[in-house]
């Protein structure tokens, strides 16, 4: 039966008010709602709509899928989905082709592997996961696909790498029991009454919230590191004009700063002092490349006046 037609049978029906009670909250807030939970290319319709299951059971609102390998409106989906609110979290899945689409409004995004390499060293662990704070800050929790999860490329878009605890020999989780393992982590510090724990609220314009840690979104460290890529090949230029070599190690100094940048989660005003302090180095790179030849480049001086003040 097609999720419109169950919905429409849980308005007529009285004895299903709770369950509408339940729907709604399901499109408006939830106890998670600043959690995000990213599907990447999930390759069977069953994991989906049992995802949409567990999210509904940790009142968790927010599912992304990238690159879906499936249909995920199909009937397979919308039968583990089992009930008309799980099911309508089918109808309101985000779909986008990138993952930094997916998570360019999320100041922390966790990626899960089984697998271990240079890249994929965990730096957090689950019992370590916690809801950001204040409210304005979002959450993403990443999975990858069935058969072989996410690749190293994928984590490099994730602020922390994190492996759930299980007996080696029993190999990954089922992708639904990963997702249920990690949000039910995650509700357990929910306060189960309104009005526990409340959390300071500060305007996302004033300068206190963007002193706090994680406030640069996964988006502004991204941007800031093209830019940074952009002065380095500036400076490579510039060492033509010094005769001294180029610097050979940029495409690995850039992996290692974005992976310490994502993992420490900056504010948005630490992201400003370095985007005034790449301001000043391609001002020297610039004068230095626009001075005459016969002119010494280490006499060239910078007006500290005349670099943008972040």
């Amino acid at each position: 039966m097609a999720a419109g037609s169950l919905f429409r049978r849980a308005l007529v029906s009285p004895l299903n008010a709770g369950m509408m009670m339940l729907w709604k909250r399901a499109l408006h807030g939830g106890a998670l709602e600043r959690v995000r939970v990213v599907l990447v290319s999930p390759q069977q319709a069953g994991n989906v709509g049992s995802v949409c299951r567990v999210a509904t059971n940790f009142d968790c609102n927010e599912l992304w899928l990238v690159d879906p390998q499936c249909d995920f409106m199909g009937v397979e989906a919308q039968t583990m989905a089992a009930n008309v609110t799980s099911r309508s979290k089918l109808e309101h899945v985000r779909v986008t082709d990138s993952l930094s689409e997916a998570l360019k409004d999320c100041s922390m995004a966790v990626g899960f592997t089984r697998r271990s390499g240079v890249l994929r060293i965990p730096d957090t662990q689950l019992a370590n996961l916690c809801i950001p704070s204040p409210e304005s800050l979002n959450l993403a929790l990443v999975f990858g696909r069935e058969d072989r999860g996410l690749t190293n490329s994928e984590l490099m878009h994730c602020t922390h790498v994190c492996s759930i605890p299980s007996t080696h020999g029993a190999g990954s989780l089922n992708l639904s029991h990963a997702v249920a393992v990690v949000l039910s982590r995650l509700y357990e510090q929910v306060p189960q009454e309104e009005g526990q724990d409340p959390l300071a609220y500060l305007p996302p314009e004033s300068t206190s919230y963007k002193s706090l840690p994680g406030t640069a979104s996964v988006e502004a460290v991204e941007n800031l590191m093209r830019r940074w890529e952009l002065v380095l090949q500036s400076c490579n230029q510039v060492t033509v004009t010094l005769g001294i070599p180029n610097y050979r190690m940029q495409e690995r100094m850039l992996v290692h700063v974005r992976r310490m940048l994502l993992r420490t989660g900056p504010s948005l005003r630490e992201v400003g002092f370095l985007h005034g302090f790449l301001t000043m180095v391609e001002t020297v790179a610039s004068r230095v490349q626009a001075s005459p030849t016969g002119e010494n480049p280490h006499s060239c001086q910078v007006d500290a006046q005349s670099v943008k003040r972040t």
